[in-house]
């Protein structure tokens, strides 16, 4: 309502992608965002739809009549084709507040919400948290020097905590200690040391999928069946495991796991066409976990993409 046709219109949080669908038809151009992955992949298939469907009309519009106005005409779209970005991360920086919680936790560190620079104290130590979207690298090293040649009254020495390290680093933290008998630096890998080495031990989410052809009734065509028979996410786990430390946390059906199951009847190995898509309408809604589809006559590669509450994927793949 508030745009013209030609304009930009951004939709941070796109869902089933009604938003975009609604600007590619009106000749607008569209940005969609989602962190969810399952919205991207259904937003996708959608746009992919009315993108074949203007292609096909422009194939067969006609010149236009004499007396016909062009504002009678519905716009024309500004594009055919859209491509997906990945632009962060997301295992990684949607836990990024968690995962620096939780090593405060491990290495004991006291929070100093009053200091701008470090992060807190661990005895008489000042603390650096290095954000762990990235190695240590010599320029944070050089970040944390010129912040304490800003403070010449500081007199205590610094732990770096991080998630891995450049080679450079070594060597940079060997000549800084040998000439500053104040202020020392040592660092804290959570990746390979000895105490905390299993900070970031991950476990990927595993599926038992069976995949099969089956032959119709009479006079009805063969189908493919796929039957989800079990799911699991160690991450998961573990996250409610940290909320509840006294028990052992027990999920007794596997599809609460799930946010959105996909199947590509047709996989190519590369992109992935969505068949069926069986995202829950409701928070307490359930995924299905066994689908019927139409089989092709031909033999076919099929992909199950099962996407966990966290976003982590699981592609199964069976040629029937």
């Amino acid at each position: 309502m508030m745009s013209n046709p030609g304009d930009l219109v951004l939709d941070c949080f796109v869902g089933s992608g009604t938003t975009a669908a609604v600007a590619q038809k009106l000749g607008r151009r569209w940005i969609a965002a989602d962190v969810n992955k399952g919205a991207i992949q259904t937003t996708s298939k959608r746009l992919q739809a009315i993108i074949r469907e203007q292609i096909a009309a422009q194939a067969q519009s006609q010149p236009a009549l004499p007396g016909v106005s062009p504002e009678s005409s519905p716009p024309s779209p500004c594009s055919l084709s859209f491509s997906v970005y990945r632009v962060n991360d997301y295992d990684l920086q949607v836990q990024h507040n968690e995962a620096i919680n939780l090593a405060v936790e491990l290495v004991g560190i006291q929070r100093t919400k009053t200091d701008t620079f470090f992060d807190g104290t661990r005895g008489r130590h000042l603390v650096k948290i290095v954000p762990f979207n990235h190695p240590l690298t010599p320029l944070d090293l050089q970040l944390l020097q010129d912040e304490l040649k800003a403070r010449p009254d500081e007199e205590r020495d610094v732990t770096v905590v991080c998630l891995g390290k450049e080679i450079a680093v070594d060597a940079w933290l060997d000549d800084y200690n040998k000439h500053h008998p104040i202020n020392k630096i040592d660092v804290i890998e959570l990746r390979t040391d000895q105490k905390y080495g299993k900070f970031f031990l991950h476990q990927p989410a595993q599926a038992r999928v069976s995949i099969e052809r089956r032959d119709g009734d009479a006079g009805e065509d063969e189908h493919i069946v796929v039957e989800i028979e079990d799911f699991i996410s160690p991450t998961i786990v573990e996250r409610l495991e940290m909320d509840t430390p006294l028990f052992k946390a027990h999920i007794p059906d596997w599809r609460a796991m799930v946010d959105v199951v996909m199947i590509d009847t047709a996989y190519d190995g590369q992109v992935f066409n969505i068949a069926l898509s069986d995202v829950p309408e409701k928070k307490d809604d359930l995924v299905a976990g066994t689908y019927q589809l139409p089989a092709p006559p031909q033999p076919t590669t099929v992909a199950v993409k099962i996407i966990d509450m966290l976003g982590e994927e699981v592609l199964v793949t069976a040629t029937v």
